[in-house]
């Protein structure tokens, strides 16, 4: 009896810890990626090429990341199972999911001091080998607050 009660415990704990991680993993990303959004507006003068020369001159940022990896030399951040990349020009930052499904599922871009979630269906955006592209008109981009 007592094992059966278990049982029922875990599954419907389970689906419900995997939801509020997945949550909490989407909220994150809004925030650095409306966070960085600024740090690019702040840099319009000199764009740079990655976020390790970004966030060189925001210690204080960057010692807050230091549970993040760094990846494809310095030019992509993967934190709490999102990807974080910065647009060719320097102008935007982007995040996507590490897993779409797992780590996360909405995409964020952050320009022009405006943050927008793309819903990424089918989860086309996921994975280092799959980011969004830095420039698209898809009707789905919305507003979004951090």
């Amino acid at each position: 009896m007592l094992t059966a009660v278990g049982v029922v415990v875990l599954l419907v704990s389970l689906p419900r810890l995997r939801e509020f991680a997945l949550r909490e993993n989407e909220a994150d990303a809004r925030r650095l990626t409306a966070r960085l959004g600024e740090l690019c507006e702040r840099q319009q003068a000199a764009p740079v090429r990655d976020l390790g020369a970004l966030l060189a001159s925001e210690q204080q940022l960057l010692q807050r990341l230091d549970d993040a990896d760094w990846l494809e030399d310095g030019a992509v951040l993967r934190r709490h199972g999102y990807l974080f990349g910065l647009a060719p020009d320097g102008q935007s930052v982007v995040a996507w999911p590490w897993e779409h499904g797992r780590t996360g599922v909405q995409v964020y871009r952050s320009a022009h001091e405006k943050l927008e979630g793309h819903p990424n269906p089918g989860g086309a955006w996921s994975g280092l080998a799959s980011p969004p592209p830095q420039a698209s008109d898809d009707p789905l981009w919305r507003p979004v607050a951090p």
